[in-house]
């Protein structure tokens, strides 16, 4: 195991608040929580719960390293049938001007995967399940309105904009005090470290989110949580190990918290080292590349001056020969011109020359051309 130094710490991981929500909201209870207590919408008031199913095969794994996107749910309804609803969670940590655009998008590529496997896709009447889009937001500005359809399209004075609404639950942190954050510990601790970092207080109020996981210490997903909330810490801010360590120990064991915080550490050394190792790489390559440019043009440059002073002598010996019987014999036929220009061989090009010198007449050397 490696021994890190008693130092501040600062470890790089990608997309930190999307992974972290992400590992907490792909469990059931968690996610059936976050919209009982805060998306209390009228559609939400007939779902069963106890039919939610997370649709997504795996969205991080134990290390909190993406596999794949944003996290689909799929629900029944408390008036029963065989209607389902499908449930597309997404997390904003800053506020998107057009975000209706994007769930028409999403909804959009759903039902045409409906319109593909319609066995299963399809409810039993071969219609499409309802579908929503639900976000959790904790930008530092409230989002005070979600722009839909019917404020982005022309439409007649008193026409119904409420017919071009995009079935979407905006669920904003920043307009809930930490106060009045309500759920399960896991829940609460979520949205408390979310909140905290995006008004800069997480390190001061760490201690009060690990907190939250007293209540169900022994809960085995409790160690899961936390780890999640150790590298995303460790992300987002910088601190010491020792009083992350110290922190966790109030909900863990002391050796077991202290093995969290270096096993993270650890892992994020190595991975940042794959990583710079990768971009090394890619910068090396990059910099082969300009080197190998530079160094062709320097060769072609070369290799061109050759070519060019080679064609420069055969061009110059070809003036030569058509100069000298220019001026010997006045007229040149043009097909003498063009079968002298046709010579490329300097050997033959220097026997040209001396023909033309040496030849008394200018049929004699075009014989001799010919020949």
């Amino acid at each position: 195991m490696r021994v890190f130094p008693k130092l501040t710490v600062s470890v790089e991981l990608a997309h930190p608040h999307d992974l972290l929500t992400k590992y907490f909201l792909i469990d059931i209870e968690l996610f059936a929580s976050l919209l009982e207590y805060y998306g209390n919408t009228g559609i939400v008031r007939i779902l069963d719960f106890g039919s939610l199913r997370c649709e997504s095969s795996s969205t991080v794994d134990d290390h909190l390293q993406e596999v794949i996107g944003d996290l689909r749910f799929s629900a029944k309804f408390k008036t029963g049938g065989h209607a389902k609803v499908f449930l597309f969670f997404e997390h904003q940590s800053k506020k998107v001007k057009r975000f209706c655009l994007r769930c028409i998008r999403k909804l959009l590529e759903f039902y045409e995967t409906c319109e593909a496997h319609p066995k299963t896709m399809k409810t039993r009447d071969g219609k499409y399940p309802y579908s929503l889009v639900v976000v959790l937001y904790h930008g530092k500005v409230p989002w005070k309105k979600l722009l839909q359809m019917g404020d982005l399209v022309s439409l007649p004075p008193g026409a119904d904009r409420h017919l071009l609404s995009v079935p979407v639950i905006v669920i904003d942190l920043s307009r809930i005090q930490q106060k009045d954050l309500n759920g399960p510990p896991a829940l609460v601790a979520l949205l408390d470290t979310l909140q905290s970092a995006s008004q800069g207080k997480l390190p001061e109020n760490f201690d009060r989110i690990v907190g939250y996981f007293e209540e169900v210490k022994n809960d085995p997903r409790t160690s899961g949580w936390l780890n999640s909330l150790t590298r995303y810490f460790l992300a987002v801010t910088k601190t010491s190990k020792e009083v992350v360590a110290g922190t966790l120990s109030k909900v863990l064991d002391k050796k077991e918290a202290e093995k969290m915080v270096i096993s993270t550490l650890e892992e994020q050394f190595l991975q940042g080292k794959k990583e710079g190792k990768n971009e090394g790489m890619k910068e090396g390559k990059r910099e082969g590349i300009k080197e190998g440019i530079k160094e062709g043009i320097k060769e072609g440059i070369k290799e061109g001056k050759k070519e060019g002073v080679k064609e420069g002598k055969k061009e110059g010996k070809i003036q030569s020969v058509l100069k000298i019987l220019d001026k010997r014999f006045k007229k040149i036929p043009r097909s003498i011109s063009q079968s002298v220009n046709s010579y490329t061989d300097p050997v033959a090009l220097d026997s040209l020359l001396e023909l033309a010198l040496d030849c008394e007449t200018l049929k004699e050397f075009e014989q001799a051309l010919a020949h």
